[in-house]
């Protein structure tokens, strides 16, 4: 479980194809970092187990299959991006942002990037999948890359953020721009209230 607070962005260092889908090395800026073999950990919000762990230079390893390539913006990452980590959260753990499974529902492409106050502020209108409209709510939480943030507006395949400063200085929306593709996780509260209505 994690919580959508972004503790630091990684360097993808290595890929590696394999039989059953792609290994990445990625480098990190934690110093020392809480980190085991098996230990979950979210890249661009995608809960991920951790393969290999390497003191120097603070990298780890992760497998993506290809279903996980599928479902997320993986297949599209290239040596030297940026992605978005958080280690998985603790039960002492402050719940800033909200509670995130790390299984992402689909993609979202960015359609507009828009500055505003004098760029303090930057507005974004994402595309979605249409199946996953009815589960996106003004005023309610979405995971984007891994980053918990609140829905402006909503309509039939797009929704509308925006992200200030201190977002785009601690991880990867920095970089984000018309046509980026990002992983989209709905809200869980949203998912499960629906299994419940389905069963009553």
């Amino acid at each position: 479980m994690f919580t959508g607070l972004v503790e630091t962005t990684g360097r993808i260092f290595e890929i590696q194809e394999t039989t059953e889908g792609r290994s990445f090395l990625v480098e990190t800026k934690w110093v020392h970092p809480d980190l085991k073999l098996g230990d979950s950990i979210a890249v661009n919000g995608c809960c991920q187990t951790v393969t290999e762990f390497y003191e120097e230079g603070n990298r780890f390893r992760f497998y993506a299959s290809f279903k996980t390539l599928e479902l997320t913006n993986f297949k599209f990452l290239k040596v030297g991006e940026e992605v978005n980590l958080e280690r998985s959260a603790l039960p002492t753990t402050r719940l800033g942002g909200h509670l995130v499974s790390g299984h992402v529902d689909g993609v979202g492409k960015i359609l507009n990037k828009e500055e505003r106050e004098g760029g303090n502020v930057i507005c974004y209108t994402v595309r979605n999948d249409s199946s996953l409209s009815k589960y996106i709510a003004p005023r309610g939480s979405i995971t984007v890359d891994g980053i918990s943030l609140t829905v402006v507006n909503s309509h039939s395949d797009t929704f509308d953020l925006v992200l200030i400063p201190e977002t785009l200085k601690k991880t990867n929306a920095k970089s984000w721009n018309s046509d980026s593709v990002l992983n989209l996780e709905i809200d869980l509260v949203a998912r499960y209230l629906e299994q419940l209505i389905k069963f009553q």
